[in-house]
């Protein structure tokens, strides 16, 4: 399960979309770094970094331009949490 979540982003004039910070639980989590980036059932999947070392994979579905928070730290053991 993905829950939506609001995403701010950088959409480059090549395609390529570089996520820069995320709103979940009403905390603004800022992306310090990038890692595996891949696509996967019409989405662009990406591992990311937060400024606290914590990894999060986000997902962005470019048809309806929605952002989703798939998995987070504690659930990064091959499972997706759920709510």
């Amino acid at each position: 399960m993905s829950l939506p979540i609001a995403v701010e982003a950088k959409f480059e004039t090549d395609g390529s979309i570089r996520p820069l910070a995320f709103v979940w639980k009403d905390t603004r989590i800022r992306i310090a770094s990038l890692g595996r980036r891949w696509e996967q059932d019409e989405e662009v999947h990406f591992l990311v970094m937060s400024a606290d070392e914590k990894v999060y994979e986000l997902a962005y579905r470019q048809k309806d331009s929605l952002w989703f928070l798939c998995r987070r730290p504690e659930n990064l053991g091959g499972k997706q949490f759920r709510v």
